[in-house]
């Protein structure tokens, strides 16, 4: 069995109630046995109840002063309504004992003709009973205090004095938690400044090595002019790997692409694999649905197509096939991708069902999906002994053309 450490606010809990617990404990032994005996001089019931009185009403005066009246009033300056509280409080403890020093005096030992303590105090009442008494009549108001309020005095101002350090502390530690935050602030702004000075100097990085791809364009585009003429299928082919080229480098920065342009990219790269195979691989294409209606991150397909060759026809001796279908159903995209395994290439053990599918780029590709389309893809790559298979399923957002072509 564990053991649970009390928390700090539990254990801070526990301790006050032992303090508290502890000092009325101590008041009523001095009024039990001290101060009543010695004040009154009197029989055991006049000790007794005139304790219990003076005690109960201590306890109830410390808690509604202490707890209620001063965190409401005091602590807050709202000196009206503290006046108006404290007045009522003594009034309420002014009739308290007006009922009861008039008990006291009928179960007193003194008499009219050996009057004691508590016959005193009852004659003393008795004669000014009004019940303003307590604040027109500086001695109703002086054995008030001093029977009712006299123990607890000190209990208060050490009530107050605690609560004074506790909110100056908490003060203290909320100032110091707000500059915290304020520095921490400043060094979000920093680390904001100095973020945009590098995207400025990426920015710049960027303009500057357009001069490369610019003279390669312009390097393909004289070389289609040489060819063209010559060799038609030649020049095709260089025109389609600079289209390529411009999509990968323009394109692919942008967030969403025309769905067409993706695909336009595939068949363009479908094209370049059977000049460079020939005969070696045969590829199977098809493509139903509209692609430019719709939206999709760039280059997000096209690592599929790319992992079918490279581990398939690339690697092949033989002849390989590549089987891929491209399908648009409202807004749903349905990619399937085959292609064979090479049979030197083929594991001698079946793959376990925790033993990841496919190369770093699938892994990626699936990283990519699950940051872009969160709960609107699905994803299944399986490998057989001969066989590599894709089956992808993306919901698209419709295509703005105006808005992508002005961006």
């Amino acid at each position: 069995m564990g053991f649970n450490p009390i928390s700090s606010e539990k254990r801070a809990k526990i301790t006050r109630i032992v303090y508290h617990l502890l000092a009325w404990i101590a008041l009523w032994c001095v009024a039990r046995y001290y101060s009543i005996p010695a004040l009154t001089k009197d029989n055991h019931h006049v000790i007794l109840l005139g304790a219990t009185a003076v005690f109960l009403q201590s306890i109830s005066v410390f808690y509604l002063l202490g707890y209620v009246v001063f965190p409401r009033f005091l602590y807050t300056r709202k000196i009206f309504p503290l006046i108006i509280s404290l007045v009522i409080i003594f009034l309420l403890v002014h009739i308290t004992n007006y009922h009861v020093f008039r008990h006291l005096a009928s179960i007193t030992n003194g008499s009219e003709q050996y009057p004691m303590y508590i016959t005193k105090l009852w004659n003393f009442f008795q004669a000014r009973s009004a019940w303003t008494s307590c604040f027109t009549d500086f001695d109703i108001a002086y054995t008030d205090y001093a029977w009712s309020l006299y123990y607890i005095t000190p209990l208060l101002a050490i009530k107050v004095m605690r609560d004074i350090i506790n909110s100056r502390t908490k003060n203290m530690q909320l100032e110091m938690e707000r500059l915290q935050l304020e520095k921490a602030n400043l060094n979000l702004q920093t680390q904001s400044l100095q973020l945009q000075k590098n995207n400025l100097n990426l920015e710049l990085s960027f303009l500057k090595s357009q001069i490369n791809p610019h003279f390669l364009f312009n390097t393909l585009n004289a070389i289609y002019t040489k060819t063209v003429d010559v060799d038609e299928q030649a020049a095709d082919l260089v025109l389609k790997l600079s289209d390529l080229m411009r999509y990968s480098l323009y394109e692919s920065s942008k967030e969403n692409v025309v769905l067409s342009r993706e695909i336009s990219y595939i068949e363009n790269y479908l094209d370049l694999e059977r000049a460079r195979f020939s005969d070696k691989v045969t590829i199977e294409y098809q493509l139903k649905g509209n692609a430019g209606e719709y939206l999709i991150a760039p280059l997000l397909l096209v690592s599929f197509v790319e992992n079918a060759f490279k581990h398939g026809t690339a690697k092949s001796k033989y002849t390989s096939y590549v089987k891929l279908s491209i399908v648009l159903d409202n807004n749903t995209l349905y990619f399937k991708i085959k292609n064979n395994i090479p049979s030197h290439t083929r594991q001698s053990r079946p793959r376990a069902n925790d033993e990841r599918v496919g190369g770093f780029g699938l892994s990626n590709t699936s990283k990519r999906l699950q940051l872009l389309y969160p709960d609107r893809h699905k994803l299944s790559v399986q490998q057989t002994e001969s066989e590599f298979s894709v089956d992808l399923e993306i919901e698209l957002d419709p295509a703005n053309v105006v808005h992508y072509f002005n961006s």
